[in-house]
């Protein structure tokens, strides 16, 4: 083709099936047009770079009129005369105008091997939030003054969340500084507005929470536990409240974490060995614990009408229970004493040491990490070991019931 007008492409026939035809314009040496089987016609620039074919596409025609792709060609091909490379360049533009909201999708589907799913949701929760306002604002326009104040207003509400959504906010921007180059593998963000509350030392003062169910209210905690069933408002969620009973129970005489016990199958219980096994916890380790009287007890009641591969299902028994929020308040409204999922393994954790268990003992129940380096990579640590001070745990629990 000598030149490109308006009748000529308009007469262009689409290329045969899973090709791509190419016509090349006279006038503006470089400038091409191709043509797909389903009749779409692009003008693109087609140039060889230090032996390297490098193609740009301007523009669908007719579109894109056949002056306008001339234009444009020319001003590609001096970019590429001076040594600029337009697709970097553009590629550059858009990692500079990176949003916040793209920022989090890259660093959750980054991060996505390392966190655990809870973990994620939490993100999410914080990002929508208190984050959302910013979510289509440009990384580099999000200042640190912008980022001290937003601390201040969460911090007006709750300290904890404005520490923990300044945390999240301080992760992406360490991502982003990371993980967006130019194309001189410079760094497009190269600092962290949320740098100030750390200069100025303005991060609340967050208390260690240590709320647990005191030794003299178990029996009436435990009692309430045990009624959920019978509560007139659960008459048509027998089996839920039946489940989350047990689940309130097992927590409280494992120390387990709330997702470690809701996510518990039963191909993990060994009834023969009298043991069971938490997969993938917090720490990225399996955590196995020996299984007492008390809670082969609670077990076996539960794998007689169990029909789910979770220990604890939810209403939908393919899937994990979650969070039982509405028995957990029935729980705390006849029973009087208010308490948290995470109070119920802190309680497990302060009777072990009112029973004077050892530290490193108590540590390995509660599958804590151990940075005994000796502990660590040389003792196999035997789960007989765990056997008693786990019965005498239960059984001071349960006693205070009787």
């Amino acid at each position: 083709m000598a030149n490109f007008t308006v009748k000529t492409l308009d007469n262009l026939p689409d290329a045969k099936a899973g090709k791509r035809d190419t016509y090349h314009d006279d006038k503006v040496n470089g400038l091409s047009l191709r043509v797909t089987s389903k009749g779409i016609k692009s003008f693109v620039i087609r140039k060889r770079i230090q032996g390297k074919l490098v193609m740009n596409t301007l523009g669908r025609y007719p579109a894109m009129t056949i002056d306008q792709a001339r234009e444009a060609a020319r001003d590609v091909l001096n970019a590429y005369s001076v040594g600029t490379n337009p697709n970097k360049e553009q590629r550059d533009n858009n990692l500079k105008g990176v949003t916040l909201k793209q920022t989090m999708n890259d660093y959750i589907t980054s991060r996505n091997k390392n966190l655990k799913d809870k973990t994620i949701s939490d993100y999410w929760i914080l990002f929508n939030k208190l984050l959302i306002e910013w979510k289509d604002k440009e990384l580099k326009s999000i200042t640190r003054d912008m980022v001290e104040k937003k601390h201040i207003n969460i911090g007006e509400t709750s300290i904890y969340r404005a520490n923990a959504t300044m945390r999240l906010l301080r992760a992406l921007y360490n991502y982003a500084i990371g993980a967006y180059e130019d194309s001189k593998g410079e760094p497009i963000i190269t600092s962290n507005p949320v740098q100030r509350i750390s200069h100025n030392k303005s991060w609340y003062r967050e208390k260690s929470r240590s709320n647990i169910i005191q030794p003299n209210d178990l029996k009436c905690w435990l009692l309430a536990v045990k009624e959920l069933p019978n509560n007139k408002i659960n008459n048509i969620r027998v089996n839920i409240a039946n489940t989350v009973s047990d689940y309130l129970i097992f927590i409280l005489l494992t120390g387990l974490r709330q997702s470690e016990a809701a996510g518990l199958l039963w191909k993990d219980v060994d009834f023969n060995n009298k043991m069971f096994t938490v997969r993938n916890t917090k720490n990225h380790t399996d955590h196995t614990l020996p299984l007492t009287d008390i809670l082969i007890t609670l077990l076996n009641k539960r794998r007689l009408n169990s029909s789910s591969d979770f220990v604890f299902p939810g209403n939908n028994t393919l899937k994990a229970i979650v969070n039982p929020y509405k028995q957990i308040k029935l729980v705390r409204e006849d029973s009087g004493i208010y308490f948290t999922m995470h109070d119920l393994r802190r309680t497990f954790a302060t009777v072990a040491d009112g029973l004077d268990i050892q530290h490193h003992i108590i540590k390995r129940l509660m599958n804590h990490a151990n940075n005994d380096v000796t502990i660590k990579h040389y003792v196999q640590p035997s789960i007989e070991r765990l056997r008693e001070p786990m019965k005498l745990i239960n059984e001071y629990i349960m006693g205070k019931a009787q």
